[in-house]
């Protein structure tokens, strides 16, 4: 599954009629850089690329119709029902979609066909009649009498009561009806409004189809209805929409420029979603079109449909497969967006509120939220620096320090002057800048710290000469300057360099920056965070339950929280909670973790740049990332943090000792037969963090204790005794109270003969019978032992004489029938070749030999052509006969080494060993050529030659028996496929 995440979007404010009755306000909706984009395809588990319609059921379930076949997605997997599943469904071309009242969804296919699954989980078939056309249904809606009206593209229209009873409507020739295209509408008075190539018609209620009133002016040609669910009505002519208000149209957008619009949705924030032919997917709100840029725009093709699911997602129904969109708290800028590049390593707020921007291709500015505008920078080269730090000075210049061509500084009139080795600054990066106490610049550089003198001379600082390495950070505080290098911290005060180094394997290194809170100093560190009070360091590491090692830089916020960026994404984390850590209060923090998922481009911050983050006045939080300049409001963020509403629990299915059942209603009582295993399968579908969903059940009739099965979605019960069972489940979101639970099947264990109570009863009095007879038993038993005591004395010695003949003779009858046995278990009954285990446990044995460095080896699946048809033409004792013939040419025309086996019915296999793939085609070359030749087979001659398809395949490395054989599977059904008596090879 591919994921994309979507950048700001170009806004493009086109010339639009005053309008802002229906769409929401620009200020009422986010971004479209704040939808995260997930995109999916046949790679990951749809049938078919093609979205046509899309539904949510009651169950939280979402439904696709693809040209192969009904498509069900909770979150997790994609399950497909078509003509091969269980039930069948009629055809695979599905049309449309629709939801009834009580939640059951009707659908039709590309054959007129109708079906219903009910939200009890039973289906429902109806093939298509005979007075209506056997063509795909385009459209299906459901009227407030709960019938449901189907649209034949050309071919009027139908309709079907829930209880099955159909109707045509057939038009006339020429009439409207005969031209409709695949979009209709019911309206507030239950009139059908319908698009067809020439303009919108009406079906009122009583039958009576008309056209809207010439007044309206509306446009000639395509055209189609939408009812909005606040219910507003839209007409989309081409690429115009009007609505329909005061019963009357009215020109609402224009979208000539985006091309022609095939799909329409208003989102629950009162904003249109607009999908179009080739201009891929926009979004109306007031009267401002925002347009995705074409390197974010979530489709490559036409747009067919889109829905908004009860989490509020927007689901795209593409020709390029499904995509989904979420809102999430970040947005970015990137180069498309007019940034230098996309690579961001600095960002500062200067003090009229501008962002000044460095990245890998120069400086950009954002000055009151405008687009960036980039800055050219002189360098030697011609080409832009790459900007790794910026700091602003009193009277307004910033200054910016770059990877290769030194220093910068950009005087607020716009001047820009350039210091590198001519004024005195060695060659290399600029990764730190500062003012001391003296308000003179201090630079870090590749090879130690510098000072910027007057006349823009740049001269080494006179206590750091012992620096002659990377500086990453600088830090001042009144005459005292901290010094971040790759070798820990150097402290300069009173012109004294005081090292500060972190030893052992969780000690720091690599410093990357400085950030004052209070009266206490922050250092952000390949390995956390340390924390400077009073002359005394605090590690806050991976034992605190930090996740990284490596923290970039250090924001605080105006609601007392830390932002942290690294590698890994952005941390947030309460100062209280990480000074009571620092403390020894608290043993581990308490975090948020952003990355991806939450909209940001990338979960690599900038490192080892200053400043690589900024806090601006209104809250808003900018972060340098590898791919482009995130940004997130503080102040709004927590509303990102509500956790959706507990999702609902479904039943996925059940399974008697591994086998489905699919036939299970809402509601059913199912019998388990006892000590048999029972699989129930639950899910709780939803589309935010799915993964994430825990579950608890308890089974009434075995206790009624909860039991929290975490992430779990399976149940095993194999042990239960037997009663009456009900299986309650719920779930919920982490940190989320349980909600109330939900009963998924009851069920019963059904016992066993033995364990009935009536069983046991007559067990007791049997067994007081059979004490009385056994006593009476006994003692008729002493005497006549006494009087035969006698006789076996005198007979124990013939009787012995004999049993040892019997036993020699048992004896040799026995190791006969081993041997018979042991033939039996390997050699098929009928051909007297070897059978299937035999060669299953050849095949494994030459594939131990070849995964170990052994010969290679190849091998055949053999199957019969027509087979069935000689059974049926003649008898099974001739089929039989025939079967004898087949394994004796196999095993007459291979080589001695190779092995034969019968492997099912009229499938024989093959294994060659130490066989190329084209010594092995040669040799069943000429089997298949024995079978042309051979004239006596069991059946006439007139009747045909028996042949044979056949697959054959060499091993690969890393073959199993299972791949081994579905391969060989696969061409011998290509074989079968291209007109049998053929080898199909790879």
């Amino acid at each position: 599954m591919s994921e994309i995440r979507a950048g700001l979007c170009s806004l493009a404010m086109l010339a639009l009629p005053a309008f802002s009755a229906h769409a929401a306000s620009s200020d009422d909706v986010s971004s479209l850089g704040n939808y995260a984009i997930k995109h999916w395809t046949t790679q990951d588990g749809l049938p078919q690329n093609s979205i046509r319609d899309i539904v949510q059921t009651p169950d939280g379930r979402m439904w696709f119709a693809t040209w192969e076949g009904l498509v069900s997605y909770d979150g997790l997997d994609f399950h497909v029902q078509n003509r091969g599943s269980d039930p069948a469904l009629p055809d695979n071309g599905i049309g449309a979609l629709t939801l009834d009242a009580v939640g059951d969804m009707w659908f039709s296919d590309s054959r007129g066909d109708v079906g219903r699954h009910d939200s009890d989980g039973s289906w429902h078939f109806w093939p298509h009649e005979a007075s209506a056309p056997s063509t795909i249904v385009q459209s299906m809606k459901v009227d407030r009498h709960d019938d449901v009206w189907m649209l034949y593209e050309n071919h009027g229209l139908g309709t079907m009561s829930h209880s099955g009873r159909f109707h045509y409507l057939t038009p006339g020739h020429n009439e409207p009806l005969s031209s409709i295209y695949r979009n209709m509408a019911f309206d507030a008075s239950d009139s059908l409004w319908l698009g067809t190539y020439s303009g919108i018609i009406i079906r009122d209620k009583d039958g009576r189809v008309r056209q809207p009133p010439a007044s309206w002016g509306l446009p000639h040609g395509l055209s189609w209805p939408y009812h909005a669910p606040d219910g507003t009505f839209w007409i989309v002519s081409d690429s115009r929409i009007f609505s329909i208000t005061d019963n009357k149209p009215r020109l609402a957008y224009d979208l000539r420029d985006q091309g022609r619009v095939t799909a329409l949705l208003q989102d629950r924030h009162g904003s249109l979603w607009v999908g179009t032919e080739d201009h891929g997917l926009l979004r109306l709100s007031g009267n401002r079109v925002e347009v995705m840029p074409d390197t974010l725009d979530p489709t490559g093709g036409r747009i067919l449909y889109l829905a908004e699911d009860t989490e509020g997602s927007i689901w795209v129904g593409t020709n390029a497969g499904l995509f989904r969109l979420q809102e999430t708290p970040f947005s970015s800028l990137r180069r498309h967006n007019g940034l230098s590049g996309d690579f961001v390593r600095t960002v500062m707020e200067d003090h009229t509120g501008a962002l000044w921007v460095g990245t890998d291709g120069g400086v950009s500015r954002i000055i009151n939220g405008d687009s960036p505008e980039t800055m050219y920078l002189p360098t030697r080269s011609g080409h832009q620096p790459e900007v790794l730090s910026s700091i602003e000075d009193n009277d307004g210049t910033v200054w910016l320090g770059t990877y290769a061509d030194g220093l910068f500084a950009v005087a607020p009139d716009g001047t820009i002057r350039h210091l590198d080795s001519a004024s005195g600054l060695p060659a290399g990066n600029v990764r730190a800048l500062a003012f001391d106490g003296s308000h003179s610049l201090i630079v870090g550089t590749q090879r130690g710290l510098f000072r910027l003198m007057p006349g823009d001379k740049v001269e080494r600082y006179a206590a750091s000469k012992a620096l002659n390495g990377l500086i990453t950070a600088i830090f001042t505080k009144g005459d005292t300057l901290w010094i971040g290098t790759l070798d820990g911290v150097r402290v300069i005060r009173d012109s004294k360099v005081r090292a500060i180094r972190f030893s052992g394997v969780d000690g720091a290194h690599t410093i990357f920056g400085f950030v004052a809170i209070g009266d206490d100093l922050w250092l952000t560190t390949d390995r956390g965070l340390y924390r400077y009070r009073q002359g005394r360091m605090t590690h806050i590491g991976r034992d605190a339950g930090l996740p990284v090692d490596s923290v970039f830089t250090l924001i605080r916020d105006n609601r007392g929280y830390l932002w942290l960026t690294s590698n890994r994404g952005l941390f947030r984390i309460a100062l209280t909670d990480l000074e009571a850590v620092a403390d020894g209060r608290r043993k581990a923090l308490s975090y948020i973790q952003l990355d991806e998922t939450n909209g940001l481009s990338s979960s690599q911050a900038s490192g080892s740049a200053q400043p690589s983050a900024a806090l601006a006045r209104d809250g808003t939080l900018w972060i340098a990332t590898a791919i482009g300049l995130a940004r997130t409001d503080t102040n709004s963020f927590d509303k990102f943090l509500v956790k959706p509403p507990p999702p609902p629990v479904a039943l996925d299915g059940v399974a008697l000792d591994g086998r489905d059942i699919h036939d299970l209603r809402k509601g059913d009582v199912l019998h388990v037969p006892s000590r048999h295993n029972l699989t129930i399968r639950y899910t709780a579908p939803s589309y935010i963090a799915p993964k994430e969903i825990l579950f608890r059940t308890t089974i009434t009739g075995a206790g009624s204790a909860w039991t929290t099965t975490g992430r779990s979605r399976t149940l095993e019960l194999t042990s239960l005794p037997p009663g009456a069972y009900t299986l309650t489940t719920s779930a919920a979101h982490p940190g989320q109270v349980w909600p109330r639970p939900v009963t998924l099947v009851r069920f019963v264990i059904d016992p066993k003969w033995w364990q009935r109570r009536q069983f046991w009863v007559s067990c007791a009095v049997a067994l007081c019978i059979v004490i009385a007879l056994s006593y009476w038993g006994i003692v008729w038993s002493y005497r006549a032992e006494a009087n035969r005591l006698a006789r076996v004395i005198r007979s124990r010695t013939t009787d012995l004489e004999a049993q040892t003949r019997e036993k020699d003779a048992l004896l040799a009858r026995l190791e006969i029938q081993i041997d018979l046995t042991a033939r039996q278990a390997r050699e098929d009954a009928l051909t007297g070749a070897y059978n299937r285990r035999a060669f299953d446990e050849a095949v494994e044995k030459m594939l131990t030999g070849a995964n170990a460095g052994g010969p290679d080896f190849c091998l055949a699946i053999v199957d019969i052509d027509h087979f069935k048809a000689i059974n049926d033409t003649y008898s099974h004792q001739t089929g039989d006969q025939v079967l004898r013939q087949v394994a004796h040419v196999l095993e007459t025309h291979t080589h001695p080494a190779d092995m034969v086996a019968r492997i099912g019915g009229e499938e024989f296999g093959i294994l060659l060993p130490a066989q190329t793939l084209e010594t092995a085609i040669a040799r069943l070359d000429g089997v298949r050529e024995a079978f042309h030749e051979k004239t006596d087979w069991e059946i006439s001659r007139s009747t045909g030659l028996v042949t044979f398809s056949a697959g054959l395949t060499r091993f690969e490395a890393g073959d199993t028996i299972k791949t081994l054989m579905k391969r060989a599977d696969l061409l011998l059904y290509g074989a079968k496929n291209a007109g049998r008596d053929r080898i199909h090879n790879s």
